[in-house]
């Protein structure tokens, strides 16, 4: 019998189905690949003058830069969550590693360099590996908001004097963006005509049915108008440095570069590169799924370890690559790893061509790609929360943009961490609990005194540490002028209680006490209440009584309130306090 034959037997044809199906899930579709090969490319020739630029921003050879763009997006394409982001150089890791560097010159500053970078690997997949990445969450999604529209703004600054041909003077790109405007007239014309060429071209192509491939377009018919009609002082990436022919061997630094400064320098490049990760992680999709940012923690420090050992800059989730990878049409992570592939091709096999492309049309594209970073609809969000969440974005957006990164960074943990303590300080409530003649439990407010001879349940919401400890102790209901009033606190589901929160049940208690009367905590775990009997503030045997928590909900609070009934039926009758 003939394969075909079996084939058309009856079960076989499901078979062959089902087999047909699943190669047609697995294998990437002509489309899709073309896509993410043309976003992949866009994104490879664009890392060609950002990764040099970088490499002169952190002060050695720009081709480290290339180094670093060629085996970034490799590396963190192959092992990466987030299937769209694209791990390259960024501007502001290179410029924290250029602040860690010091005064380091020449060849002494590339071997510490190569050191930091790697170290920042080693930093970031440790971290990846022991869950730090977690701790993320911890940074407040307004400080982010801010951080990152910094960011996306500060990629726009930069390109301004690309797309001008006139670099401003000043300390930061916001002052040299205000000389730029101060000196308009300074603006070399066909510098600017060529931008806005791209940009024009940029915009319109993909929508007239070019799709992804109009970006590459925009790239080429500029560069061409540059070349062929011979426009003087239209800056091209050849002018950069002369782009390599090969690429290097891996090699470890010397261990003199190890410094003390190089090791906290790592320390600093591995933050800017984890908030940006995050960064790039929450504002993009994800064709693959749900994202992992310990994944993707690792898979930066993976990039930075094989570029440090390539001799290439520091690496991380670049927003701007991210950002031109997405409209350039990637749908995979097929797209970053073209990109890192593709370079290394186009360094080996056209290192003139690449070198004849306009940085204008460049610079141009990357200031779309950085308009594209802002999110407007979000920052609107953020706004429309309440004065705390804007001020705290507002105030790392202009750190972001006129402070060092890493103090931007600093400044934006600060925040994240005052925004937490004032929202848990102030997000507490107290209710009391009133059982129905139906059974039911209503929470009501509590009055603000006790009443005689009553037991009082009351329930908080919210975090009671610190701050918000306080808050509760301006809540809780005044035993003043009542006699032999009892409360019920409960505390079900709080694993640990805290200094702050047991000082202030140590004083409630005691005020109950001169009203002679008591408190019960109700719902506590096992482990509250070891920490209750080690300070030694509560009277365990005098005014208050501790009923820890069971499985079922409710069961310590009726039990305490039971014990709590009975005590006062003792006490109108005369029973000793016991």
């Amino acid at each position: 019998m003939s394969d075909a034959a079996e084939l058309d037997q009856p079960g076989l044809g499901g078979l062959r189905e089902a087999v047909e199906n699943r190669l047609r899930l697995r294998l990437p579709r002509p489309r899709s690949l073309r896509d993410d090969a043309v976003a992949g490319l866009s994104v490879a020739v664009a890392n060609v003058p950002d990764g040099m630029a970088n490499g002169l921003l952190v002060g050695v050879s720009p081709i480290h830069g290339l180094y670093g763009t060629i085996f970034g997006p490799l590396v963190g394409g192959l092992t990466s969550s987030t299937q769209l982001m694209v791990i390259s150089t960024t501007a502001a890791a290179s410029l924290t590693a250029s602040q860690s560097l010091g005064g380091l010159t020449d060849e002494r500053r590339a071997s510490a360099l190569f050191a930091l970078v790697i170290l920042t690997g080693i930093a970031l997949g440790v971290g990846g590996l022991l869950g730090l990445a977690r701790y993320t969450r911890f940074v407040s999604y307004s400080v982010l908001t801010g951080f990152l529209a910094g960011i996306s703004i500060l990629l726009v600054l930069s390109q301004l004097p690309t797309v001008t041909g006139y670099a401003g003077n000043g300390a930061n790109r916001v002052t040299q963006t205000a000389d730029l405007v101060a000196h308009a007239g300074a603006i070399h014309l066909p510098t600017l005509s060529v931008a806005a060429l791209t940009l024009l071209l940029a915009l319109l192509l993909p929508r007239v049915g070019l799709g992804s491939l109009g970006r590459l377009v925009a790239i080429a018919v500029p560069s061409a108008v540059v070349g062929l009609a011979g426009l003087r002082g239209v800056q091209v990436v050849g002018d950069l440095g002369a782009i390599p022919r090969s690429l290097p061997l891996p090699a470890l630094p010397a261990l003199r570069d190890f410094t003390p400064g190089v090791i906290t320098g790592a320390l600093s490049v591995a933050l800017v590169v984890l908030v940006q990760g995050v960064g790039v992680s929450q504002t993009v999709s994800n064709p693959g799924g749900e994202t992992s940012l310990r994944r993707d923690l690792i898979a930066q420090g993976t990039a930075n370890v094989v570029s440090g050992l390539f001799r290439g800059l520091p690496v991380g989730g670049s927003l701007s690559s991210t950002a031109l990878g997405v409209i350039a049409g990637a749908e995979s992570r097929r797209a970053p790893v073209i990109a890192g592939a593709g370079l290394a091709l186009l360094v080996l096999a056209a290192p003139n061509l690449v070198a004849l492309v306009a940085m204008p049309s460049l610079g141009a594209l990357l200031i779309l790609a950085g308009l594209g970073g802002l999110k407007p609809r979000e920052i609107l969000a953020v706004s429309r929360t309440g004065w705390p969440s804007t001020l705290a974005a507002v105030t790392t957006l202009l750190a972001t943009l006129l402070l060092p990164i890493q103090a931007a960074v600093g400044l934006g943990a600060v925040l994240s961490a005052l925004l937490f303590v004032a929202k848990s300080s102030t997000d507490v409530s107290l209710v009391e609990l009133v059982e129905r003649p139906d059974g039911r439990v209503e929470e009501r407010a509590p009055a603000g005194r006790l009443a005689s001879n009553r037991a009082t349940v009351l329930d908080v919401y919210g975090h009671l540490f610190y701050a918000g400890a306080r808050t509760l102790e301006r809540l809780l209901p005044s035993p003043r002028g009542a006699d032999r009033p009892v409360v019920i606190l409960r505390l079900r589901g709080r694993h640990t209680l805290g200094a702050t929160l047991i000082d202030v049940l140590a004083h409630y208690a005691e005020s109950l006490q001169a009203a002679h009367g008591r408190l019960y905590l109700s719902g506590v775990s096992r482990h509250a209440h070891e920490q209750i009997e080690r300070t030694g503030k509560l009277a365990l045997s005098g005014p208050v009584r501790v009923h820890q928590a069971t499985p079922v909900i409710g069961e310590a609070t009726r039990e305490a309130r039971a014990e709590a009934e009975t005590w006062l039926v003792g006490r109108e009758a005369g029973a000793p306090d016991g």
